[in-house]
């Protein structure tokens, strides 16, 4: 009959299977707790760093890097996505001011998709070195994916 004690087996096995059942249950607490811990600091950054109010993509002309080709020169524009979602319909306008012309011309064009943390490179035609012209790039509309 039992009286609902462990026997201890000769040799005091009954003892080491304890001590590797505590060992057992400390080392799944520390990593349990270890888990926890990681998940509450991943929150906490992504809380703090996430970006506030709209994505607002960054646009560039690069005038430095225009090349002629044919009668035309190509104007590269970068535009750059630096948030944590995807731009959709990004329209880009261009807008210069040829040597002696009295009003700006203006171009566009759309990218439809531009990932999160991307960049990409538009180019333009224009009539003239870029160089010697006064040059802008911004965005005209976009939509937030």
């Amino acid at each position: 009959m039992s009286d609902g004690r462990e026997r201890e087996e000769p040799g005091g096995r009954g003892q080491g299977r304890r001590a590797g059942r505590r060992l057992a249950e400390w080392v799944s607490l520390a990593v349990s707790t270890a888990l926890i811990l990681a998940l509450v600091v991943f929150l906490v950054h992504a809380g703090l760093t996430s970006p506030q109010g709209l994505a607002v993509p960054e646009i560039q002309a690069l005038p430095d890097r225009a090349q002629q080709q044919g009668g035309a020169w190509i104007l590269p524009v970068r535009v750059k996505n630096g948030g944590r979602r995807m731009l959709g319909d990004l329209g880009v306008e261009l807008r210069y001011t040829p040597p002696g012309a009295p009003e700006p011309e203006r171009v566009e064009a759309t990218i439809d998709y531009l990932g999160k943390h991307s960049e990409q490179e538009v180019y333009f035609y224009v009539p003239s070195d870029p160089r010697g012209m006064a040059v802008e790039a911004r965005a005209l509309h976009y939509q937030v994916k």
